[in-house]
């Protein structure tokens, strides 16, 4: 548990991917936000999820701002995954007793733009979990020789 809650720092590679992950979160979260000003505050329920979606990229942006970059990244699954499901749920079906005709050019963006996240969010875990191993590696050759 501390090593999700402590800051750390991750390789350069692994860093860069993070960096473009938080690139697509805000994104993501901005485009929510957009809508919600735009019209779906006055659809129940969803309308505030669209608000609490721009709210919640913020602090997982932020999140890796202070270095909190295990936290950064559930919070980009979580909160990717969700609205990924959840958009299309309410293009196949109802979500909440909304449903969305089809894909605009923003539906488009967001979708988009979560799916990156996710991408490069397991993207850098992997970069950053191969930098430890091989930083561990390193060491006990030394140790060895």
């Amino acid at each position: 548990m501390a090593r999700i809650l402590c800051p750390s720092r991750p390789s350069p590679a692994a860093f860069a991917l993070l960096v473009a992950a938080a690139l697509a979160v805000a994104v993501g979260g901005f485009e929510h936000a957009r809508l919600f000003h735009r019209g779906y505050a006055e659809v129940d329920v969803v309308g505030p999820l669209f608000l609490l979606n721009g709210v919640a990229s913020a602090i997982v942006v932020l999140l890796l701002a202070v270095e909190r970059v295990a936290l950064f990244v559930v919070g980009t699954l979580l909160l990717s995954i969700t609205s990924l499901v959840s958009i299309l749920i309410s293009h196949s079906s109802s979500f909440f007793g909304f449903a969305e005709g089809g894909y605009d050019t923003t539906a488009k963006i967001i979708v988009v733009a979560e799916i990156a996240s996710v991408v490069l969010a397991l993207a850098a875990a992997v970069a950053a979990s191969r930098a430890r191993s091989g930083s561990r590696g390193a060491t006990s050759r030394r140790v060895a020789a």
